[in-house]
């Protein structure tokens, strides 16, 4: 006889395989959704970490890629990807064929994610093409599985809360970026990196595939297969978001875009001490899944959206800090590094929890949650690649060792661009953005 949690996990392995199992409304309350949705994102987040942390690097150490060029394919591919989760997110929001296709489609595509990530240490050095196209292939197979499974978070939140399934998804994230880092403390700095980077890979590859077979049993059973009924009314612009959807999203590639940059750069900063220069990734991720709970109260407080500017502003802090903490030693500069990691952590559960409340508020179907979930991953992507870029620029720009008048630019812009992002997100701004001032869980109270 199997104890409960290992029956789910085989019912849900079973299921998955097959893609046939379905689920009714009693069920949907349980916890059966919630452990695929857990373990789907979780393995997604380990690629996307994999890549989003690790990929630039490969490119340019392992590749032998120039930084430039590393970046302009980072960026390209990225924007590719954007442009991927609009076009799939529309199209399963208007087609009954492929919407009927999901959960089949996303099997494949976790199929091809992994191999392609596993791969991509291996590409031949200083080769372009094949770079490309190994981002290419993996970006494209990723938004296929991404958008359907970001598409099923409303109905969970609707259900279990929207700041706690934000703060679950945060802390699986947080989690799945612990596992990278510990990849790259046996990558950064060692003379047997290709070599290790070619094993390590494939194994954060075939965890990701074990994790992600559950999603195509998720996707059938939140109904994803079921195309609205034709007599539904249709929103404004064929399903196009409002405004206050579309200008949160833009306000977030703009903080994406910077956050992203600092976290990429701090593997490139060689002027820290090497210990720190080796764990910062650990040292971030672990602070990241600690600020998790650490903003949860702040949020319960005054509301996901104002908890969310205020988290931007404290990371802007930090960041301009760092140039500092680094000329005063390790403790400082491990320091300076934990206060970003716990900003990092805020506004990823942060960001999740105002965008599903703002969601819930103007989405009127599925379709909405489809093209809704599409534009705000395809405009946070745009904001990674532009990360990508702007690191890279910077680090083709210094010819010799890293000085500290070369991190300052950096800086400030980094820095700028996070109070920007905090001020636009502040939701007194309400004459422009309406973002959620909704305090989770007051119909409880």
């Amino acid at each position: 006889m199997l104890p409960p949690a290992e029956k789910s996990l085989q019912t849900i392995l079973v299921a998955a395989l097959s893609c046939n199992a379905s689920i009714g409304a009693r069920v949907s309350h349980g916890r059966l959704p919630l452990i695929a949705y857990g373990m789907a994102h979780s393995g997604k987040n380990l690629l996307w970490s994999g890549v989003d942390g690790l990929s630039l690097y490969i490119l340019i150490k392992v590749v032998a890629v120039s930084p430039i060029m590393a970046g302009m394919l980072f960026v390209l591919s990225s924007f590719w990807n954007a442009a991927m989760d609009g076009i799939w997110g529309w199209t399963i929001s208007r087609s009954l064929m492929i919407h009927r296709m999901v959960p089949a489609i996303s099997a494949v595509a976790t199929i091809i994610a992994c191999l392609s990530f596993a791969l991509l240490p291996s590409l031949p050095a200083g080769a372009i093409g094949p770079a490309a196209l190994g981002l290419i292939t993996f970006r494209t197979s990723f938004a296929l599985l991404d958008v359907p499974h970001n598409a099923s978070t409303s109905p969970l939140a609707d259900i279990h809360g929207h700041l706690t399934l934000s703060r679950w998804r945060s802390v699986l994230s947080a989690g799945m970026s612990i596992l990278v880092a510990l990849a790259a403390i046996l990558l950064v700095g060692t003379p047997q990196m290709a070599s290790r980077a070619a094993i390590i890979f494939p194994i954060l590859a075939l965890i990701a595939l074990v994790l992600l077979s559950p999603l195509p049993w998720l996707l059938r059973a939140m109904n994803m297969s079921q195309l609205p009924p034709r007599e539904t009314p249709s929103p404004p612009l064929g399903g196009m978001p409002g405004r206050r959807l579309l200008a949160f999203c833009l306000v977030q590639m703009m903080g994406f875009a910077a956050l992203a940059s600092i976290g990429k750069s701090v593997l490139h900063m060689d002027i820290m001490p090497l210990w720190i220069l080796e764990y910062a990734l650990l040292l971030l991720s672990l602070m990241r899944l600690l600020g998790t709970w650490l903003w949860s109260p702040v949020a319960m407080r005054f509301g996901s959206a104002a908890a969310l500017s205020i988290a931007y502003i404290f990371c802007a802090g930090a960041i301009l800090m760092l140039p500092l903490a680094i000329e005063l030693g390790a403790a400082w500069s491990a320091s300076v590094l934990c206060l970003l990691g716990v900003s990092f952590g805020g506004i990823a559960l942060l960001t999740w929890s105002t965008f599903t409340e703002l969601l819930a508020r103007t989405a009127h179907s599925n379709a909405d949650l489809s093209t809704s979930y599409a534009l705000f991953t395809a405009v946070s992507k745009i904001g990674l690649g532009f990360s990508g870029f702007l690191t890279a620029s910077w680090i083709g720009r210094q010819d010799h060792d890293l000085m500290m008048s070369s991190l300052w630019p950096m800086i400030l812009v980094v820095a700028g661009l996070c109070v920007l992002t905090g001020l636009m997100v502040w939701p007194g701004w309400r004459s422009a953005f309406q973002f959620s001032s909704i305090r989770p869980f007051a119909h409880l109270n």
